[in-house]
């Protein structure tokens, strides 16, 4: 089963013309050039970040589906919790603490491969490390995203259960469903007795507080997550390099012709300044830029 997304790349014409104000010199040929190069290179290394990251998402979950069957615990009990089998439990968060580390890991490797520079590296991987919902920083939010998604697995490894599935079948069926977890064998049985279990999700029938809009598997949100952070760290050090270079603006242009209105809003000339013009404006943005300098005043003289 290949990653749930798609993107692409459209609307990104050979020809662009840019009509600025005198004051600033004319877009060059090689300027749009990069700035299509840029947006390119970004969605490759996102998606080879959220393919890696795929690949241990998958591994784990199947590694905690066979630890968990060597347990026998019964479908109507099993929980992953330490008040119910602390030595299930150890070995159960001994793996998602290794996932979270490589994790971490992949994203701050391919967050930073926008530049070969050490130094720009190093601030960017400071920069990197403090985005998160509501200030909590990046570890700290995968950290709860990896609680969600071992909530997924529990509900899964029930499921695997009560459709009689030895282990070996259950982690082949794990693996296959990750991305579609409450659609798997043995989910609909378990959720028609729901209140007779003590898995969080199995109990809740695969809804889960404050998911409003998020995906029911929580797999496809933290590759979201990983890709998410990359192109906002690509592009942050873009937005540097333009001030580093002397830019006094940019231009922003559409990649997709998919129907956003908000990230319409925003083509066209920005001050420098101008951080929240700056793309990408939402998770799978495709928005590009390029780069506006001032002329030199003698140039401006009749």
């Amino acid at each position: 089963m290949g990653l749930p997304f798609l993107f692409r790349m459209e609307n990104m014409a050979e020809t662009i013309k840019i009509q600025l104000e005198d004051a600033f010199l004319p877009v060059e040929e090689e300027q749009v050039k990069e700035g299509k190069s840029f947006v390119l290179k970004r969605e490759r290394a996102a998606t080879a970040l959220a393919t890696l990251v795929d690949a241990l998402l998958v591994t784990a979950a199947a590694d905690i589906t066979q630890i968990c069957y060597r347990y026998g615990v019964e479908p109507k009990d099993f929980q992953l919790s330490s008040r119910y089998n602390e030595k299930m439990f150890e070995e159960v968060a001994q793996v998602l603490d290794e996932l979270e580390e490589e994790i971490l890991d992949y994203i701050s490797v391919y967050s930073t491969k926008c530049t070969k520079d050490n130094d720009e590296k190093k601030l960017l991987l400071l920069w990197i490390l403090a985005l998160g919902k509501n200030n909590m920083g990046l570890r700290k939010s995968l950290e709860q995203r990896l609680r969600v998604f071992s909530r997924d697995v529990e509900a899964m490894i029930v499921a695997s259960k009560l459709a009689k599935m030895d282990a070996s079948k259950a982690v082949t069926t794990v693996r296959s469903y990750l991305h579609t977890a409450y659609q798997m064998p043995g989910m609909a049985t378990a959720f028609k007795n729901a209140s007779q279990f003590k898995a969080e999700y199995i109990r809740t029938r695969g809804v889960k507080q404050g998911n409003v809009g998020s995906s029911n598997s929580e797999a496809n949100n933290i590759l979201r997550f990983a890709r998410t952070t990359l192109q906002m760290a690509w592009m942050h050090w873009q937005r540097e390099e333009y001030d580093r270079e002397g830019a006094i603006g940019f231009y922003v242009l559409r990649g997709s012709t998919f129907h956003c209105d908000y990230c319409q809003s925003y083509v066209g000339f920005h001050t420098i300044g101008d951080v929240e013009a700056f793309p990408p404006r939402h998770p799978n943005c495709v928005c590009w830029t390029i780069p506006v300098f001032q002329r030199d005043i003698n140039d401006l003289t009749i």
